[in-house]
């Protein structure tokens, strides 16, 4: 239906020249680019100790074999572009090379099993920057071609957006205003988890103990299913992939939001 707003920031990543036809015939179009990742088992990340990372090209930052924050060895993404804007799927012949890229790099991964695969896509654009500018006229602000990058520029990006909306839409910005912050456990395989002062053990492929699990039950921003629980916790991530948990984290998750075992 329709919306009514004062301004319009169009951060709307895979969709993003779409939304703009709304104010604009939209400067960039977004083709999505997929990247696909192979997640080797915990004993891989103790064969590198920095990231690997080929030259760059113009056009990607090329394969990375990388350790992960669950103590895990990765190698992605790929590059692939294509036209379905909301389907990241995994094909095998891709996840094959992948794995031989990394094997390449490292030959002992040879005898180390693949823990999980996984794709995502990001709102590449024909464009070689992003395309963050405000129209004044239609009191819009435009932010699309995010691609990877922008998770790490996330927070300057919202910075120059405040900007512009304060100095050419003319947004009264408040000042000292202190947000609220929601607290993020560790989830970190570097530093202490709460399985090593003790408790229930309920994924034990991650070390996910149930107070964790309430935890995110109970936060300020409460997981409110299997996927939200999975994100704050890991819970369902490790080797089996929840084949082992899932089961018992369901049924915990049900009797919180629905009082049923």
């Amino acid at each position: 239906g329709e919306i009514q707003a004062r301004i319009v920031i169009n951060a709307a990543g895979n969709f993003g020249d779409v939304v703009e036809g709304i104010a604009r015939v939209s400067p960039f179009r977004i083709r999505p680019r997929k990247g696909q990742f192979v997640v080797f088992d915990k004993p891989a990340a103790a064969l590198v100790n920095a990231i690997i990372l080929p030259v760059p090209t113009e056009r990607t930052k090329g394969v990375v074999l990388f350790r992960t924050a669950f103590g895990n060895l990765a190698i992605g993404p790929t590059a692939e572009d294509q036209e379905d804007r909301e389907t990241a799927a995994c094909d095998h012949a891709t996840l094959l090379r992948l794995k031989e890229r990394a094997i390449a790099m490292v030959p002992q991964l040879k005898d180390v099993g693949v823990n999980a695969i996984y794709a995502g896509l990001r709102p590449a654009s024909d464009q070689k920057d992003y395309v963050i500018e405000a129209l004044p006229e239609r009191n819009w602000i435009t932010v699309g071609g995010i691609r990877s990058t922008g998770l790490t520029a996330a927070l300057g990006i919202a910075q120059h957006v405040a900007r512009l909306a304060r100095d050419q839409l003319g947004v009264k910005l408040r000042d000292g205003i202190r947000p609220v912050w929601t607290p993020v456990p560790n989830l970190s395989e570097y530093h202490p988890r709460p399985h090593e002062r003790g408790g229930e053990i309920i994924c034990h492929c991650e070390m996910v103990t149930r107070d964790e699990i309430v935890a995110a039950f109970d936060g300020p921003l409460p997981a409110l299913d299997l996927a939200g629980l999975k994100r704050r916790t890991r819970a369902t991530m490790g080797r089996c992939q929840g084949f082992y948990c899932s089961a018992h984290v369901a049924a915990m998750l049900r009797e919180r939001h629905d009082g049923t075992a």
